[in-house]
């Protein structure tokens, strides 16, 4: 294909498309009105979405290894990417939803009401047909609840919780007296996924450390608070990740401080009411180093029990890392060298791990060898730890039996001073334990204070003042864009499913004949009649210089140059349905024929339908029928008409068979005698598909005309049309194209031959006004009028 043809088809394919949309103009206005007004409403009835967000910055740790990694960018995507899923995690959702008390709903009756929960607590399980409460203000801060039945359930106030049946809440209502609010329970599990979908979390810039939490919400302040909630609940569980063997052991200690502080008070109580008791008020030398001995091994012996714990904690912690797939780096013995030389090489393994990981699987053989050695790591850890509290427990056990001895010399003391030396004991070594539980306690919370987050609050979530949604503008425009794409898709899905014949071009294709001419849609002042399919117009007489009477005159040109046959006496035109314009088309024909000169005989041969007696302010009987029955005589039956040159013979009344009437023998030998009267003799038959008969007139015609409305039949109907014609051997001259759907001048189109001939008419008187032109047609047509009036025709 070359470029010209290439650009011919190209050129072609677009004017379809223009014929689609132009044809399917009422769909496309429709569906672009539907979308756009919904749209309209969409955008206008929205509830304005605000959004608020903070920012994180989530720093690297400053050790060798990590700088070596970060100098490598290695690990860095897989860090940032679990800090996003922590903060993402359903537990921080939890969290962050019971303490902002987001399973529950507050509906306030004005705009101006407003209502906020301070706590509140159901003891029941939920359930769907929980039901609602009704928080009616009363005064300036008392209120009233009632049930979705409008039962009272009680009074209360603002600030002081209220009781019911297993629920307590305490609220803070603002607003008029007679303002009301409807307190409805949710489902925490849906409150708590919709948290997750409507809060997003993202790195701003790849690489950059930098992470964005945002939520939008109708409420700006719940968007602010549910921000920031999520931030703090992030926080706390970050540092928690980092000091749990540190809280654990100041859990610990603190415990133990209460213990030792009623067991000191206790202590000293009892010995100065022994002393007072007693009189005695001072042990000798050796007693006071006794207590001395005593107080000094009891707390060596709580330091060995305190480090056991710590032990213990690290344990647990190891264990709990590992089990949930953490790496676990060791929290205590770090004096220990052994400790500290398996901690840095565990730490060059992770970095190791995280850099295999950037291109290989977790099932790659280098990833597993790196994984299997920092096993062993954790394995020698756990051993050491072990180790470690079994020596613990070793010198436990002698400092058990050293202080055994202690006792046993304390019982060689004289009774008086063993009591005083007992009550002394235990308040010295109460005291002593105290002490040092007290600088244990200091040290484990200096720990834990000083262990550090790595994560940074770089902007806080404020209260949003300017609504994100909607975009009044944006969504306008969205809008007109998805009703022009509605509408014009709609037009071609209805142009898809429909099978009718739409255009010349596809009549050409489908039926293989001439096509005549197009008739555009002519012009009707009668509203009534203008809406009716099968209403009678005669334009050719009405207003002989518009483009519908040039139009017709093209037909009778187009008429006298075909082929079909010599003679073009007797013309018929017959259509595939009714109401296509067929008796239209047919009458003004006539009309155009008497024009030029020619004595011309319309036959209205329609008995199924009376359309043309008001046409031609003639009387509907006698007519065809009566003639052919043999009830009237012919000159009765024909009426002149206002229009020169024009009879008419009317169908007359509906007889009880007009198909055999018409195929009679009468109805040709009528046909022979009216040829000898007329010179010319248009034929309106009935449509060929619904009266199968009609095919038998065509032996009577010059020349048959098939008349098309455009979008109104079937592809398949035209082609039976066309088949039963062809079958009776009709001497079908062509097509005649009726496009009701175009107007004359409304897209600028002429009336030739066909399309490319343009015309420089209008309607009315406008024509006047209008400069003259000569075209081809109407030099043919002026040179027919005057054969015409010559007589050619009438030998």
């Amino acid at each position: 294909m070359n470029p010209n043809e290439k650009s011919q088809q190209q050129e072609v394919n677009i004017s379809d498309y223009i014929k689609i949309l132009l044809r399917r103009r009422n769909v496309i206005i429709t569906g672009f009105l539907s979308v756009f007004i919904v749209a309209v409403f969409y955008t206008f009835l929205m509830k304005p979405v605000y959004e608020a967000q903070s920012t994180l910055y989530v720093k690297d740790d400053k050790t060798k290894i990590d700088e070596m990694s970060n100098m490598l960018m290695m690990g860095k995507s897989a860090s940032i990417q679990a800090e996003i899923e922590i903060v993402k995690a359903r537990s921080t959702a939890e969290e962050v939803v019971r303490k902002l008390h987001m399973d529950w709903a507050v509906e306030p009756s004005s705009s101006t009401a407003s209502c906020r929960i301070l706590s509140i607590q159901s003891t029941r399980p939920w359930s769907e047909d929980d039901p609602s409460y009704t928080l009616t203000i009363t005064g300036p801060d008392s209120f009233v609840v009632t049930d979705s039945d409008d039962k009272l359930l009680g009074r209360g106030k603002s600030g002081i919780p209220f009781q019911h049946s297993g629920l307590t809440f305490k609220v803070q209502l603002y607003g008029d007296k007679g303002d009301s609010f409807t307190l409805k329970r949710l489902n925490f599990n849906r409150a708590v996924e919709s948290l997750q979908k409507s809060c997003t979390v993202a790195e701003t810039v790849k690489m950059s450390n930098v992470i964005k939490i945002t939520y939008q919400s109708t409420d700006p302040t719940l968007s602010r608070n549910v921000v920031n909630g999520v931030v703090q609940e992030y926080l706390n569980r970050s540092l928690l990740f980092k000091t749990q063997e540190a809280s654990r052991s100041v859990n610990f200690i603190e415990i133990q401080l209460q213990g030792i502080k009623d067991d000191l008070s206790k202590a000293e109580t009892k010995l100065q009411q022994y002393k007072s008791a007693t009189g005695v008020v001072q042990l000798d030398a050796e007693a006071q180093q006794l207590i001395t001995s005593f107080s000094e091994l009891e707390k060596e012996q709580f330091a060995i029990n305190l480090q056991k714990k710590q032990l213990d904690f690290a344990l647990t912690s190891q264990k709990e890392n590992l089990a949930q797939g953490k790496s676990y780096s060791p929290a205590v013995m770090k004096d220990d060298p052994l400790v500290a030389q398996m901690a840095a090489s565990l730490s060059q393994l992770e970095v190791q791990k995280k850099s295999l990981l950037v291109t290989y699987t977790k099932n790659h053989p280098a990833v597993e060898t790196v994984q299997s050695q920092i096993d062993e790591l954790q394995r020698k850890i756990r051993a050491t730890y072990e180790t470690g509290a079994r020596n613990l427990s070793t010198q436990e056990l002698n400092v058990t039996q050293r202080l055994q001895k202690l006792e046993e010399r304390l019982k060689q003391l004289p009774v008086t001073e063993r009591d005083l030396a007992h009550y002394t004991r235990l308040a010295k070594v109460s005291g002593d334990i105290y002490t040092f539980l007290l600088q244990k306690h200091e040290e484990a919370r200096i720990q834990k204070a000083s262990t550090i987050t790595n994560i940074n609050v770089i902007d806080t979530a404020i209260t949003p003042d300017i609504a994100i949604k909607p975009k009044k503008l944006q969504y306008l425009l969205i809008g007109l864009v998805l009703a022009l794409i509605a509408g014009v898709g709609l037009a071609f899905v209805m142009e898809n499913f429909d099978n009718t014949i739409k255009d010349e071009e596809e009549a050409k294709r489908l039926l293989n004949l001439t096509h005549l001419s197009t008739i555009p849609y002519l012009g009707n002042d009668d509203k009534e009649k203008a809406a009716d399919n099968d209403s009678l117009t005669v334009v050719t007489h009405t207003d002989p210089r518009s483009m519908v009477a040039e139009a017709f005159r093209a037909l009778r040109t187009a008429i006298y140059f075909s082929t079909v046959s010599k003679h073009k006496r007797v013309i018929m035109l017959t259509s595939s349905f009714p109401g296509e314009g067929k008796s239209t088309l047919s009458s003004n024909l006539a009309i155009t024929m008497a024009q030029t000169g020619l004595r011309t005989l319309f036959i209205d041969c329609d008995m199924h339908k009376q359309k043309h007696v008001k046409l031609f302010d003639i009387a509907r009987s006698p007519g065809l029928s009566e003639v052919l029955s043999s009830d009237t005589d012919l000159a009765l039956a024909l009426h002149e008409t206002a229009i020169p040159n024009l009879s008419v013979l009317p169908a007359g009344n509906t007889p009880p068979n007009p198909s055999i009437l018409l195929g009679s023998q009468a109805m040709r030998d009528l046909v022979e005698r009216l040829k000898g009267m007329y010179d010319q003799i248009i034929m309106d038959v009935p449509p060929i598909l619904p009266v199968p008969d009609t095919a038998m007139l065509t032996v009577l015609a010059d020349v048959v005309l098939i008349v098309l409305e455009s979008a109104r039949v079937p592809s398949a109907s035209a082609a039976r049309t066309r088949d039963l014609l062809r079958d009776a051997n009709a001497p079908v001259a062509g097509f005649v194209f009726n496009n009701k759907t175009l107007h004359s001048m409304a897209y600028g189109y002429g009336y030739g031959y066909g399309y490319g001939y343009g015309y420089g008419y209008g309607y009315g008187e406008e024509h006047k006004k209008k400069k003259k032109k000569w075209y081809l047609p109407s030099v043919v047509d002026k040179l027919l009028t005057k054969i015409g009036q010559s007589k050619i025709f009438k030998s």
